[in-house]
């Protein structure tokens, strides 16, 4: 406990001299929480003894009644002023401090005559400070905690675990579940790529044991794909290579036992799958027992760009027959589409179930990273090769002559803005847009939101937009900047601009997993039966 010790100091000003009287001790120590009402005539002060060591943390009270006071902390052996709390104002003003340096008094001056209350709210040591008070999201993990406090070992834990399989799900009401990633033995902590956020999340470790976990509420329409990194190192450097040291250990969870693709070569190139029970499914997945389309691959040089590149021309079952109205779709990161995700086996699938008509897909190579990021993301030189070279050789080789309402550029990420920045610079050869957690949040100098902002002070072009995001790309650390909340901005202007627009919001993240099931829905709403 604490207390308050008052001295009233009668202070009367003459040419040189002044008259100080004191009052009795207030001792406040009786009580936890302390609240008393003074009064006090104007040009006289009050000082109060605080009864508090170096470190002590301390919540203070305080209301004026009537009239108008100052309220400082001084220095209790030498009276210098430390800090001022109140400068003659009315109302309440609760306020906070910390004891910097020992002893301390808090001294009230009164401008004018009047009422005030000074109230001790709170004090916490030194020695209390800084303890973590655990609440867990899981239920099981909070059982766990109190079977670990009570001597129990993790080893029936992680028995029921590899039998179950991670991450543990457990039921929170609402169409939610409470997903909890796990990781047994590490040393120096495990990060989560793939989470549902847009961080690196840190899983934390279960009161010393072998025990690390990290639990989020996600909705029952889940779908996503995830990697866990054990011990990564720790290395100097700056920000973007310390946090690209995540990348020496990742690998997909050991005790998950759906992993994708589950024929990979090792962990390291494979991921772990979360599939909760009201997700979609996939129906257009996999190698199904259907009429197969043909897949060839060429290269193409480009004048525009002075780089030559990858890339693979797919025709559907059927589309022979009926080319001269057959959709072309060209879709950017041909590495994630024709081999990550077998985009030819999703099509097959769709024109066999006769959700899409008999269709022509060119698949473009971004030949390697650095070249995607110059590539993608607003290039002209870019736009110029796709719609004044691919398009014509592509039409060629297929022996098509797509129309701009039939001819789809389709993408993610990058892709997604590549798609809509190409369509807009080139109407007239592409009429529909279909962009997977397209990046929007992109900017040029001087202008944020550069997509919106283009549609919204351009005129208005005949191109229909189906937009997707996932509900776990919300920007790192709150704001407007990331992918879900750019594209539903520009999801409004389009609709302002009287474009036709579709935004999906998937309970996905930035992930392949989940964006092969995406693709389809973008399909059926551009060239789907019903679509114009």
């Amino acid at each position: 406990m604490f207390s308050f010790k008052k001295t009233i100091i009668s202070l009367v000003v003459f040419m040189m001299s002044q008259t100080v009287s004191s009052g009795s001790a207030l001792d406040l120590s009786k009580t936890e929480s302390t609240t008393e009402t003074r009064f006090l005539q104007q040009g006289r002060e009050e000082v109060f003894e605080l009864q508090a060591e170096t470190g002590d943390y301390i919540e203070l009270g305080w209301q004026v009644n009537s009239g108008r006071f100052n309220l400082d902390s001084i220095n209790r052996l030498t009276g210098a002023h430390i800090r001022r709390f109140v400068s003659s104002n009315a109302g309440r003003s609760p306020f906070l401090l910390v004891v910097e340096d020992a002893p301390i008094n808090l001294k009230v001056s009164a401008i004018e005559t009047g009422h005030y209350t000074l109230s001790i709210i709170k004090k916490v040591g030194s020695e209390h400070q800084n303890i973590k008070q655990t609440e867990y999201l899981s239920p099981r993990i909070a059982n766990l905690a109190d079977q670990l406090k009570s001597g129990d070992s993790t080893d029936a834990f992680w028995s029921e675990i590899e039998q179950k399989g991670t991450p543990l799900i457990e039921d929170n009401g609402n169409n939610k579940s409470i997903l909890t990633f796990l990781a047994r033995g590490a040393r120096a902590g495990v990060r989560l790529l793939g989470a549902p956020t847009s961080n690196h999340e840190e899983l934390e470790q279960l009161a010393g044991s072998d025990v690390w976990f990290k639990s989020f509420v996600v909705p029952n329409t889940t779908r996503l794909s995830y990697q866990l990194a054990v011990d990564v190192p720790v290395i100097s450097g700056t920000w973007m290579e310390r946090r690209r040291a995540i990348l020496a250990t990742l690998a997909a969870d050991p005790l998950n036992k759906h992993p994708w693709p589950a024929d990979a070569i090792d962990p390291y190139n494979q991921h772990s799958t979360v599939l909760l029970p009201a997700a979609e499914p996939g129906h257009f997945l996999g190698n199904q027992t259907v009429a197969k389309g043909q897949v060839t691959h060429s290269k193409i040089e480009s004048k525009a760009l002075g780089n030559k590149r990858d890339i693979w021309l797919y025709r559907s079952a059927g589309y022979e027959a009926s080319k001269t109205t057959a959709p072309l779709l060209i879709m950017f990161d041909a590495e994630h589409y024709n081999d990550r995700i077998s985009v030819p086996d999703i099509l097959d699938n769709m024109v066999a179930d006769g959700a899409i008509p008999p269709l022509a897909t060119v698949f473009v190579s971004h030949i390697d990273s650095k070249t995607r990021t110059q590539e993608l993301p607003n290039n002209a030189q870019f736009a110029a090769f796709v719609a004044e070279e691919l398009l014509p050789f592509a039409q060629a080789e297929l022996g098509i002559s797509a129309t701009p309402e039939r001819t789809i550029l389709a993408g993610s990420s990058f892709g997604g803005l590549a798609s809509s920045t190409i369509s807009l610079r080139y109407p007239q050869h592409f009429g529909n847009v279909l962009s997977i957690s397209g990046s929007y949040w992109y900017s040029e100098e001087n202008d944020e939101n550069y997509v919106a902002n283009l549609i919204a002070n351009t005129p208005r072009q005949d191109i229909r937009f189906f937009l997707s995001a996932g509900l776990f790309e919300k920007s790192v650390g709150g704001g407007d900047r990331g992918i879900l909340q750019s594209n539903q901005h520009l999801r409004d202007v389009l609709i302002a601009r009287n474009y036709e627009v579709k935004l999906e919001a998937y309970a996905a993240g930035h992930d392949l997993f989940s964006w092969q099931t995406i693709l389809s829905d973008g399909l059926v709403f551009l060239i789907g039966k019903g679509a114009p």
